[in-house]
């Protein structure tokens, strides 16, 4: 009877490959597209040996091989792991070297390793013992950390001499130039900004394989995305003369909760798609509300009050089209649906690969309809599902002033340190420069020694530094606040542009993150929030050390109790405003002493005090200002819960908890 192999690979042409030349030795051969298919068809077909990439979607090789080698179903059976060349440097054969095949392989060792594996092991198996599974996962550990040293590696160093150069162009187009050099610049700028486009596709990618993309959920409007993508593709789609529209359905709500950047991103792709392709008529997109396409069967009424809402985008194109037996294809990593193209449009063919994985981290699903002929064009669909927002009381702001800024930058090129000091002194800021981080720690201290109001208002803080690196003088000035007081706003500013080093950031007291190049319109904004001055200084409304106090530091139990209180408080209120139209003072009593409560458990001292005062009122019988106490209460609520929001409340929640059991 022929052995049995599983190959574990997304990419279709790579498993159909492998399946070709193992068929051809006389093995049986079963294909999975993903670790979560590999690991069930592993438990259900008990193969003879397993073939698994390291790079998959969703779970990877590694993550996939350790959870085969612990299934008590599955250990025994032999994985060999194909892995790109780079990530087999500097493993030794204890590690299980031997178990690895290199990408991109040749059929003679991939028919050899097979063979030599399986002729061993057609007698009885071995089930790991726990030191064994225990050393597997730190194997996965270290694969792991070297995968994203080195993809932090390689974004820094092709960042960083980008940065410069087009840092360095946007200060010579700031000066007087003849048109001619000013053609000559802006061709440059052009090129600049295509290579970091490049670039940055590829290290996301490269993100997206390891499972380091991260998503960033807050409240969206799904118009929002598409209006930036139109914005940003209408000088493409008018270059050569095509229509781009787009269409949001009426019944679409307009406040949800997802990941803005990342839907934005898949459309931007979809539609840059659809314009390369493109050379007449037109680009539609069209978002409409799908909540009957899901899977849950829900009546209309329940639709209406779930806590998700199922959004269905299309991008309509009247371009080339493509081919029925071509459309399973695009969808992988460099791959177009003719070879030919890629000459004739450029592109890495990355960009459908990336809105394929977008969409599936999200739980959507991405497909194609087209009938392959040239100007019948094509229809890229795909579904999300985005969560509802729970209607909150709008809060007035108080009036702002705009202000130049004292501006500490620790940058060690003084290439860098000439771009940004010169966008910064444009801007109206003063700035300080200090060459690595032990000088900008002493800057911070002596500044704080002349008795200035805080020192520097913002402090622009490079990661790779020498004597002391960005994150070590964070925490060194961090820690010198614990006893002066205050807080300064600390931005890094930085070519690792990997989801473990913008974490390593935010752990180490950082409050915002912009990776080089730092275009300067993209840092007026990040620290526009530091540029003004409010005219009277207002109280935060929540109290997050009362409110961790309650709940014994558990950062969790605060979200349950935050999100209980969201079910509640309006429920309350409306019997409040109920009882006080009744003039019932009991019942006003027993409400006021209810919100109380509420409002106490979630760290909110301004509502819980305006509660108190209103339940005195009732439990005095006087109900004449009542209604006045009941909508400063409202307000003071409407502020806790703008609070809890927020979802950096939690960040925040974390860094008082650690901080307070060093």
């Amino acid at each position: 009877m022929p052995k049995h192999i599983l190959v574990i690979e997304d990419s279709r042409t790579e498993a159909l490959r492998a399946r070709l030349l193992l068929e051809r030795e006389g093995f049986r051969v079963s294909l999975a597209a993903d670790g979560h298919e590999g690991l069930s068809k592993a438990a259900e077909e008990k193969p003879d040996l397993i073939l698994l990439d390291t790079i998959l979607p969703r779970m990877n090789g590694y993550e996939t091989c350790g959870r085969l080698q612990i299934d008590p179903r599955t250990s025994a059976i032999p994985v060999v792991l194909l892995a790109p060349a780079d990530e087999l440097a500097g493993m030794s054969v204890e590690s299980g070297l031997n178990r690895f095949l290199p990408k991109p392989y040749d059929p003679h060792s991939l028919a050899s390793r097979v063979k030599e594996l399986t002729n061993g092991h057609s007698g009885a198996k071995q089930t790991a013992s726990p030191a064994r599974a225990d050393e597997i996962r730190r194997d996965q550990d270290e694969l792991a950390q070297a995968r994203g040293d080195f993809l932090a590696n390689m974004s820094h160093e092709l960042r960083t001499p980008l940065h410069e150069f087009m840092g360095m162009l946007d200060l010579a187009l700031g000066t007087a130039l003849t048109d001619e050099q000013r053609a000559y610049l802006d061709t440059a700028k052009a090129s600049s900004n295509t290579l970091l486009t490049i670039v940055g596709d590829i290290l996301e990618f490269s993100e997206m394989e390891a499972g380091q993309l991260a998503l960033d959920e807050r409240e969206v409007d799904p118009w929002e995305p598409v209006e930036k993508t139109i914005e940003i593709m209408r000088p493409r789609a008018e270059e050569k003369g095509l229509n781009l529209t787009a269409r949001l359905s009426p019944d679409v709500p307009r406040a949800l909760l997802g990941d803005g950047n990342r839907l934005r991103q898949v459309l931007v792709n979809l539609v840059s798609n659809a314009l390369k392709f493109t050379e007449q008529g037109e680009v539609e997109v069209k978002v409409t509300r799908n909540d009957e396409g899901g899977t849950r069967h829900e009546t209309s009424d329940a639709i209406q009050h779930s806590a998700f809402c199922i959004l269905h985008f299309s991008v309509r194109d009247t371009g080339i089209g493509i081919p029925p037996d071509k459309q399973g294809v695009i969808f992988e990593p460099f791959r177009q649906a003719d070879t030919s193209a890629t000459r004739r449009y450029g592109g890495l063919g990355l960009g459908l690969a990336t809105a394929h994985y977008l969409v599936q981290r999200v739980g959507g699903r991405l497909w194609v309809e087209s009938a392959g002929a040239p100007g019948q064009g094509s229809v890229f669909h795909f579904t999300v599902t985005l969560g509802k927002k729970q209607s909150q009381t709008p809060i007035a702001q108080p009036a702002v002033q705009a202000r130049s800024l004292q501006i500490l930058l620790a940058e060690d090129s003084p290439t860098n340190q000439l771009i940004a000091v010169s966008n910064l002194k444009k801007a109206g800021h003063t700035v300080v420069v200090a060459n690595n981080g032990l000088v900008a720690v002493k800057a911070f201290e002596t500044a704080g020694q002349c008795g200035s109001r805080s020192a520097f208002d913002v402090v622009l803080m490079d990661v790779a530094m020498p004597e002391l690196d960005g994150l070590d003088a964070t925490r060194a000035i961090r820690e010198r606040e614990k006893s002066s007081g205050g807080h300064v706003p600390i931005i890094a500013m930085t070519a690792f542009t990997t989801k473990e080093y913008r974490d390593k950031c935010m752990q180490a007291g950082m409050d915002a993150y912009v990776s080089k190049p730092v275009r300067i319109d993209e840092l007026s904004k990040i620290i526009e929030p530091f540029l003004t001055e409010r005219a009277e200084p207002v109280a935060p409304p929540v109290d997050l050390k009362e409110a961790l106090e309650v709940v014994g530091d558990d950062v969790d139990i605060l979200r349950n109790a935050v999100l209980l209180a969201s079910d509640e408080i309006p429920i309350q209120l409306a019997r409040l405003k109920d009882a006080l139209g009744r003039q019932d003072a009991a019942a006003v009593e027993a409400g006021a002493h209810r919100l109380k409560g509420v409002m106490g458990n979630v760290g909110g001292l301004a509502a819980h005090e305006a509660a108190q005062q209103l339940e005195t009122m009732a439990e005095q019988g006087n109900l004449a200002g009542g209604l006045a106490g009941a909508q400063a209460l409202e307000d003071h609520i409407g502020r806790v819960m703008a609070f809890y929001a927020n979802p950096t409340w939690e960040e925040l929640a974390r860094k008082r908890v650690e901080g307070s059991h060093e």
